[in-house]
């Protein structure tokens, strides 16, 4: 909300158009040159992608600042909000984005804004992000920062301070309720899957809310060029790729110049669909954050996906791109979202489906929910969604191709999530791209328990053993979890997350069918391969669906893509 006092015509008391677009370069300076930091920290306790996103994401709202030239604050944080959702994915993308939507909403077309009104349009924004990501105060998040700096704001406020010491003590406030972070367990994000390990870490997101209301406290004082080229060093874990920050965009190049019959391009979205469009079926999308193929891109086809809509590497897209994607996929009988249950993802892919029923499209969304290492009974963000996603999209394939409605090809995939469940361990953690050092570092003796698709570490550390006996760890507790007895068949895949050879899978795979065989359960299909990888981790995930005759006949049905055809 905003005051009916009337704007300030001293500018001493009041904060300007051009106040706020100095906080805003000097916020993408600060990021700019934190990156490292805030993904050491999310790397700690999340999948390693915060720094690179907040970048992006500052970078953009810098430039877009000085490309649009917006007057007054009000337009200028409008700008911010409109550049950093439609730039940086993720969850933190899409909630700075609400975080900077609310604020200017708040103050409408203000040009002038006292600290009163500027305390209270904060408020809102605050507001707008705890209803957008479900966190409260000491969850882990963003908020534990942003709270303490709204109420410093409030008070600061009613005390008529100067805009300077105002300004000064809300970012004091704000880097406390970062530091409070340290000693909390995570409730929420991806973070919160990791349990009591997530504690004795700051909150990457609290960290960058700090550094934004940093850069409020300095926008006064004289700053390095926010636009300076970003260094890159060799790594010393040596890649084939040229720049990190271009590693999506020419891989996806490369998926189309290799399967130009299959596949089209469209650069400015990250969207891979289809060479030839479907007509008259319900149209398939899903993605999310690079880093997992051949998923997605490498299951658009004939028999799956229409489009596959590509994020930062571990981070989801943005509302725009996979919107974008839902215009794409479209085929004039609705189309199906296949998301994959991470907080980014889900919260892209709802505004998505929001802005696409606005425009006449109808859509249906299906949560991939199969990962059994993060399955609780708190109220958290639920179980991962991982491998499962590769039995949804070829069931809900076939039953596109062959003209069902959306309503029963949505209710198909629900199904054959609640039939799902999905285990994996690691050898080594996975190394970003341009990255020196792997995400985590195990010794000869430990194995990474439960780990997900994002190079996060998994929910406990056991010790190395031969291959029949950690996949025994993994087999034996998705058979207690779907209840799975003496003639119940299952689909069974075996997938490697991205640095395991093939001889290993297929040993791992002997001993999945031996113990199967044991207990009389039938496995009805079986794919055993890297589908669903986390970069280059030395690691395996295991996958039972619990099949039915329908199941198994849409799993018959005729596909081909890049990446799986029969």
């Amino acid at each position: 909300m905003t005051s009916d006092v009337a704007e300030s015509s001293d500018p001493a008391d009041c904060l300007t158009g051009e106040h706020a677009a100095s906080w805003l370069h000097h916020f993408h300076v600060l990021v700019a040159s934190r990156e490292e930091w805030l993904t050491e920290l999310d790397t700690a306790i999340g999948d390693a992608d915060h720094g690179v996103i907040m970048r992006q994401g500052a970078a953009a709202v810098s430039r877009a600042i000085l490309d649009q030239r917006p007057t007054g604050v009000g337009a200028t944080l409008s700008t911010a909000g409109s550049a950093f959702a439609s730039t940086a994915g993720g969850a933190g993308g899409i909630l700075f984005a609400t975080f900077f939507q609310g604020l200017a909403a708040a103050l409408t077309d203000r040009t002038t804004v006292s600290l009163v009104d500027f305390a209270n349009a904060f408020s809102a924004g605050v507001t707008c992000v705890q209803a957008r990501g479900r966190a409260d105060f000491d969850d882990k998040t963003m908020i534990d920062a942003l709270l303490p700096a709204a109420h410093t704001l409030q008070v600061a406020a009613a005390d008529e301070l100067s805009l300077p010491e105002a300004f000064t003590q809300t970012a004091a406030a704000a880097a406390a309720g970062r530091d409070a972070t340290f000693a909390l367990v995570a409730r929420r994000g991806r973070a919160s899957y990791l349990g009591d390990r997530s504690a004795n870490h700051l909150d990457p997101g609290a960290a960058t809310a700090a550094l934004l209301l940093e850069a409020l406290a300095s926008t006064n004082r004289t700053s390095i060029d926010p636009h300076q080229k970003r260094k890159t060093t060799m790594s010393n874990n040596r890649q084939f790729i040229n720049q990190p920050d271009d590693v999506i965009g020419e891989a996806l190049e490369g998926l189309v110049a290799t399967h130009p019959t299959l596949l089209t391009l469209d650069s400015a979205s990250q969207l891979i669909s289809r060479a030839q469009k479907a007509t008259g079926k319900v149209g398939l999308l899903s993605g999310g954050g690079s880093g997992h193929e051949p998923l997605h891109a490498g299951f658009v086809g004939t028999g799956m996906l229409d489009v596959a809509v590509a994020g930062a590497v571990f981070a989801s897209p943005t509302a725009q791109q996979v919107q974008a994607g839902t215009r794409l996929a479209d085929n004039g009988a609705g189309v199906l979202h296949i998301v994959k249950n991470y907080t980014g993802d889900v919260l892209n892919f709802e505004i998505a489906a929001e802005l696409a029923a606005d425009e006449g499209v109808e859509v249906e969304s299906v949560l991939v929910d199969d990962d059994l290492a993060s399955d609780s009974d708190n109220d958290g963000p639920g179980r991962r969604g991982t491998a499962a996603v590769i039995t949804v999209e070829k069931v809900c394939g076939a039953l596109a191709e062959q003209g069902a409605d959306l309503a029963t090809i949505a209710a198909a995939g629900r199904d054959v999530v609640n039939r799902s469940r999905t285990l994996a361990l690691s050898l080594d953690g996975c190394t970003h791209p341009g990255d020196t050092d792997p995400a985590f570092t195990l010794t000869p003796t430990e194995v990474e328990f439960g780990v997900g698709i994002h190079g996060e570490r998994g929910t406990a550390r056991i010790p190395f053993a031969d291959a029949d006996t950690l996949t025994e760890r993994l087999v034996l507790p998705l058979i207690d979890s779907l209840g799975l007895t003496s003639g119940q068949p299952v689909i069974a895949i075996v997938n490697g997350l991205g640095g395991t050879y093939p001889l290993e899978l297929s040993i791992v795979a002997r001993n999945m069918h031996r113990i199967l065989s044991s207990r009389g359960i039938p496995v009805a299909r079986s794919l055993v391969g890297s589908y669903v990888t986390s970069l280059d981790m030395h690691g395996v995930s295991i996958t039972f669906t619990v099949a039915t005759d329908g199941i198994i006949t849409a799993w018959d049905a005729p596909v081909r893509t890049p990446n799986l055809t029969w």
